[in-house]
C-alpha cells in the first residue's frame, strides 16, 4: 500500500539541490507525484508530494536529516493521503492578475474567492519591472476549484468589480484540461 509524504525544504540556492533530493528520494524508493520549486531572494524552496511502500516512506522520515545535510537545507516531511475526492462538484478554472505592485493584492482576491466558495489550488506570483519606467509590475496566476453551483459569470463579475477598485486588471477562464 502506497504512502505518502508532503516534503518541504528551504536554504541557500545552489547549483545541484534539485539532483541532491531526486536521487535521495529515488534511491530510498520514493516517487515524486507533485512538486513546486523556486527560488525566492536567494533562497531555494521546494514542496513536493511523494509516495513510496511503507517500509521506503519510514526509511525517509528515519534519513531526514541525511537528506538536509546532503542538500544544505532545512527539510521537513509531513504524512498525508492521495488527493481525496472534493465534497463538492467542482470546475477547475485559472485566473489571471496584473498590476502595479502594491500591499494587498493577494489577500483581497483571495478573500474574494474565500466568501465565493472557490477553492485554490495553485497560486504563483511574482514581481518584475515594467519596460522603460521599471515601475515593478505585479502578475498572479491562480488555479481554482469553483463549486459547480456557482455560475462563472457571477465569479468573473466580482473578479471585475474588484480589478475596478483595486486597478487589477484580470481575466478568468476555465482551466485547459
Amino acid at each position: 500500500m502506497k504512502e505518502y509524504l508532503v516534503l518541504t525544504a528551504v536554504g541557500p540556492d545552489r547549483p545541484g539541490i534539485v539532483d541532491a533530493i531526486a536521487e535521495f528520494l529515488a534511491e530510498r524508493g520514493a516517487n515524486i507525484e507533485s512538486s513546486r520549486m523556486a527560488i525566492l531572494g536567494g533562497e531555494f524552496a521546494v514542496i513536493l508530494l511523494l509516495s513510496a511502500d511503507a517500509a521506503a516512506a519510514d526509511r525517509i522520515e528515519a534519513e531526514r536529516d541525511a537528506l538536509a545535510a546532503r542538500s544544505g537545507l532545512a527539510v521537513t516531511l509531513k504524512e498525508t493521503t492521495a488527493k481525496p475526492p472534493r465534497a463538492v462538484e467542482s470546475i477547475p478554472y485559472e485566473i489571471r492578475a496584473v498590476s502595479i505592485d502594491h500591499p494587498g493584492i493577494v489577500q483581497t482576491i483571495a478573500h474574494a474567492l474565500a466568501q465565493s466558495g472557490v477553492n485554490v489550488t495553485s497560486l504563483e506570483t511574482r514581481t518584475t519591472p515594467a519596460p522603460v519606467t521599471g515601475t515593478p509590475l505585479f502578475s498572479m496566476h491562480i488555479e481554482v476549484e469553483v463549486p459547480a453551483t456557482l455560475k462563472g459569470a457571477k465569479l468573473r463579475q466580482t473578479l471585475e468589480e474588484i480589478g475596478r477598485d483595486a486597478g487589477i486588471e484580470m481575466e478568468i477562464h476555465p482551466a485547459r484540461i
